[in-house]
């Protein structure tokens, strides 16, 4: 990373754009999620190979995954579609009652209260995160390179003050990459906002109405 960033985060924006755009054009919103999370992928595993000390995140390394998460009406989507796939009917009524449960619990609270309420993510499995090839971005891009600050921040959710030693290179490059997707998405008419992950899995899970809503190119939940 030089020190000047603007430049490659303005080329990795323009880039990101034209190829999503090209991509929702010709093959609709699916495929053009999906191609554009393979790139980011590639993106940060190249930066990943570069990094001293390397990222400390490990399989079963589960920290994070009890933050609030914020995530676009097409994750959402995508991710409800991949587990009507793979997962059994039981085990999907059952992550509908977990979001709405969790949902529930942060409705409940100030936004304060939200970021330590350190609810386990209801996709996690076991320590895993079930539905990771479509995770969503801003899970993407958190990743540590000393698990001593997620730890500590997991153990002591209210205290705001910690912070992990998150990689400023692969957040940046990442967010640059989501800024030209959301771009594109918005060129289409599609809905640009961002939704709380619980709130909105149990809405998409138990009602086709938002999907539906998001591909007339309506606000997708209301």
């Amino acid at each position: 990373m030089t020190n000047n960033p603007q430049p490659l985060f303005t080329e990795i924006t323009q880039r990101e754009h034209a190829l999503s755009r090209a991509d929702l054009k010709s093959h609709g919103w699916k495929p053009a999620l999906a191609a554009s999370q393979k790139r980011q992928d590639a993106m940060a595993g190249l930066i990943a190979s570069t990094l001293t000390p390397p990222l400390a995140c490990k399989v079963g390394c589960s920290y994070c995954c009890h933050y609030k998460v914020g995530a676009r009406a097409e994750e959402v989507f995508q991710i409800v579609d991949y587990v009507r796939t793979k997962f059994s009917a039981p085990r999907v009524q059952r992550l509908q009652e977990d979001a709405a449960r969790n949902a529930a619990t942060l409705r409940s609270k100030t936004n304060e209260e939200q970021l330590a309420a350190n609810l386990p993510c209801p996709l996690l499995d076991n320590g895993l995160c079930s539905v990771y090839p479509v995770r969503p971005a801003n899970c993407r891009t958190f990743h540590a390179t000393d698990v001593a600050g997620c730890k500590q921040s997991f153990e002591e959710p209210e205290n705001l003050t910690i912070s992990p030693s998150l990689v400023p290179g692969l957040q940046h490059t990442g967010a640059a990459h989501l800024k030209g997707l959301r771009q594109a998405f918005a060129d289409a008419g599609y809905d640009g906002n961002t939704y709380e992950l619980n709130a909105a899995l149990a809405a998409a899970l138990s009602d086709g109405t938002p999907k539906r809503r998001f591909e007339k190119g309506k606000k997708a939940f209301v």
